[in-house]
């Protein structure tokens, strides 16, 4: 499941689900944050660490953030691509647009190379859509006298 998950860029950066304590459920309370059902005792997952990291010390560079929460590197810069994660404005480093090499703050495209690549996407679903209509029936040329209106498509 690691393998598959790794190979499709999704990561569940270790999410708590016993708790250390007492091995009770651990419940989920938004941002990173788990609370044992049984003791309430308090957990984070790699995002929750990371973020309150970064919140007591804004600026600190990825591999401090690493150092100090035990969080890899790659799982930062896999939170900063997700856009879960900004580098501050005060930092020099940057990431790169995949599509145009821009410096960037998160995510993986800049602005502009962000809307591109969603119209593009937009315009292949139209370009699938247009030859269909309703439940895989395609439209057909106009038709000559006692030709077939539709022939269904697969």
């Amino acid at each position: 499941m690691d393998a598959i998950k790794s190979i499709f860029g999704e990561s569940d950066y270790n999410i708590p689900r016993r708790c250390e304590k007492c091995g009770g459920v651990m419940i989920f309370k938004g941002v990173g944050e788990y609370h044992c059902e049984d003791c309430k005792h308090v957990m984070y997952d790699d995002y929750g660490k990371v973020r309150n990291f970064i919140e007591a010390h804004p600026g600190a560079r990825s591999s401090d953030v690493s150092a100090m929460t035990g969080v890899s590197q790659f799982s930062i810069r896999q939170m900063l691509r997700e856009n879960k994660l900004e580098i501050s404005s005060s930092s020099p480093s940057f990431l790169k647009c995949e599509q145009c090499g821009t410096n960037i703050r998160s995510g993986r495209f800049c602005k502009q190379c962000e809307i591109a690549y969603h119209r593009a996407i937009e315009e292949k679903e139209r370009a699938t859509r247009s030859g269909h209509d309703y439940m895989g029936v395609a439209k057909t040329q106009p038709l000559e006298d006692g030709e077939k209106r539709f022939i269904r498509s697969k």
